[in-house]
């Protein structure tokens, strides 16, 4: 048996299923016993109760989520080559999905969808903004540092702790630029639109890639067409709606400085810039509502409502009120585009929330396609937490 020098968790009886399902996950409850000196983060081998092999994972002293597996091979020798190979499977998928005429900039590797739990990288045009989400990730972070020039050979690698997780795990860890010189703004490109991005002032990675393919095809509508985009960042669905001859587009957003951000794309892109009002989304079209101004596209991406179990119904009722006024605000065969980035939502309850919103709202709508997050940002199908991003696309009577 390989790994022998590895420490050990057990499980408790008849809480190994899961794990033998190869779902990455095992939360603190399983756990029968761990055995003395296990290190926070350190790579551990798990057993059942019978003492029989299930696992290899990452051990988190201090989360819910005590453990999360990275392999079912009991042979696998776990050091560098576990993190080269992961990755260079990742650059292989991705490989296949990008087009590098029209997009350089994508997730790279996305955690436990690529079997490298507490990692997110991107990748900005040559540069590298990694995100640091377990305490594993910062105690294996030279492995992962050391694979990512072998692989990637990128020009930087910036690394930034996810502040939600952090907390959860107990890290103390300081972004910071471990390999080369990081810009404070990239120019990159995405559907052959110039786009200039902050990996270090940004929000999460500094941009979000989840949505390009979405984007697409919103902008495949907009031809012609008043658009208004809600929640719109630096405008990535607003950008991508000029590109395709949007005859008005309106750009609302909570953020001044995205505000700006979205101001200086357009230019960089040669377009005239849009309508652009800093607000709070949920107050703006309350307000909006009290006239008979309505758009031939609306476009709801709000941030996550839903940080954790205990804040989904919450965030269920937060999703119908904003459903509900964003589609008092579409023209009568006007199309509707509503997204939830919340992973404990279910894609279910979502629809749910947006049929109790148009009942509300007085509206018919006819959903005519469902939405996900890009192909970068893979489903891991043993592992349906892996799919946080659902939408709807749907027209309005």
């Amino acid at each position: 048996m390989f790994n022998r020098r590895m420490k050990t968790i057990t499980l408790k009886k008849f809480k190994d299923k899961l794990a033998r399902n190869k779902n990455p996950w095992l939360f603190s409850g399983a756990i029968h016993s761990a055995e003395k000196g296990i290190v926070n983060g350190e790579a551990v081998m798990v057993l059942d109760s019978d003492k029989r092999f299930v696992a290899y994972g990452f051990y988190s002293e201090h989360s819910a989520i005590a453990v999360r597996l990275f392999s079912w091979n009991e042979e696998e020798t776990f050091g560098a080559d576990t993190f080269n190979s992961r990755l260079s499977c990742a650059v292989a998928a991705r490989k296949r999905l990008i087009n590098p005429e029209k997009t350089d900039s994508f997730r790279l590797l996305y955690g436990e969808a690529d079997g490298l739990p507490g990692y997110v990288a991107d990748i900005y045009n040559g540069h590298i903004s990694l995100q640091v989400n377990t305490a594993s990730a910062v105690h294996y972070l030279s492995m992962m540092k050391d694979a990512l020039i072998n692989i990637v050979s990128p020009l930087s690698i910036y690394v930034r702790p996810a502040d939600e997780l952090a907390k959860k795990e107990m890290i103390k860890y300081q972004e910071q630029c471990i390999h080369g010189e990081t810009p404070d703004s990239i120019l990159i490109k995405e559907n052959g639109l110039k786009i200039s991005a902050s990996m270090k002032s940004g929000q999460k990675t500094g941009y979000y890639f989840d949505q390009r393919e979405n984007r697409r095809i919103a902008a495949e509508y907009a031809s012609g067409q008043d658009v208004l985009d809600c929640f719109c960042y630096t405008g990535g669905f607003s950008l991508n709606a000029a590109a395709n001859g949007a005859k008005r587009i309106t750009s609302v957003d909570s953020s001044a400085d995205a505000l700006v951000n979205l101001k200086e794309n357009f230019r960089l892109n040669g377009f005239d810039a849009p309508e652009t009002t800093k607000a709070d989304i949920f107050e703006y079209l309350r307000e909006r509502n009290a006239d008979s101004a309505k758009h031939d596209i609306v476009i709801l991406d709000p941030p996550k409502l839903a940080k954790s179990q205990s804040a989904v119904e919450q965030a269920l009722r937060a999703y119908k009120d904003l459903n509900m006024l964003g589609l008092k605000k579409v023209k009568n065969n006007g199309m509707f585009f509503s997204f939830s980035c919340s992973g404990r939502v279910s894609r279910e309850d979502f629809i749910k929330s947006i049929a109790w919103a148009a009942k509300d709202a007085g509206r018919t709508l006819r959903i005519t396609g469902f939405l996900s997050q890009s192909g970068d940002h893979p489903i891991n199908p043993f592992f349906p937490e892996s799919e946080y991003l659902k939408g709807i696309v749907g027209i309005v009577e």
